[in-house]
This record gives C-alpha cells, sequence and structure tokens, in this order.
C-alpha cells in the first residue's frame, strides 16, 4: 500500500495577501507606526503626512519586497551579519 504525500507540507502558511505570519507582521508594525505618525501634531501636516507614507512604503517593502528570490528582511540579516563580523569597534 502506497501513501501519497502532499507536495505543500513544507512550506509556509499565507494568512493574508500572499503574506506569511511575519512578513504580516512587517506591514501590520508599520502601518501602526505611520498611523501613530500621521495622528500626532509635533510637526505641520505636509512634513508628517510624508514620513507616515514613507514608513508605510517601507513596511509594505520589507513585507512584499523581494531582490534576486529573498525576502528583504533576509538581505538585512545578513548584511548586519557581515558588518558584525567584519567590522569591529574599539573604544579608546
Amino acid at each position: 500500500m502506497t501513501a501519497r504525500i502532499p507536495l505543500d507540507v513544507d512550506m509556509e502558511d499565507r494568512l493574508l495577501y500572499g503574506l506569511t505570519p511575519a512578513r504580516l507582521g512587517y506591514l501590520v508594525v508599520a502601518l501602526l507606526a505611520a498611523f501613530s505618525v500621521w495622528s500626532a501634531h509635533w510637526a505641520a501636516m505636509p512634513i508628517r503626512a510624508a514620513i507616515a507614507v514613507l514608513i508605510a512604503a517601507l513596511g509594505a517593502c520589507a513585507a512584499w519586497g523581494r531582490w534576486r528570490g529573498r525576502a528583504l528582511d533576509g538581505w538585512a540579516t545578513d548584511l548586519a551579519m557581515f558588518v558584525a563580523a567584519t567590522y569591529r569597534v574599539r573604544l579608546r
């Protein structure tokens, strides 16, 4: 008796708009940060709007962004590990 194994067993779950739970978290946190910048009254409205749009765009890039088939958070992790392994800080 042979058993058939589904092909998608080892794939990540997709929750909403093709996003995995971690990527959906990036988007939600970025949208909350953009909303908090927009609703705070520390600067004029055009400045707050520009910063809120920039934060929301960065969150969308972190959620859906891919370069050469890899997610942007993977690239950021590899870059941080490279910088930490290559450069040393000396206190004088």
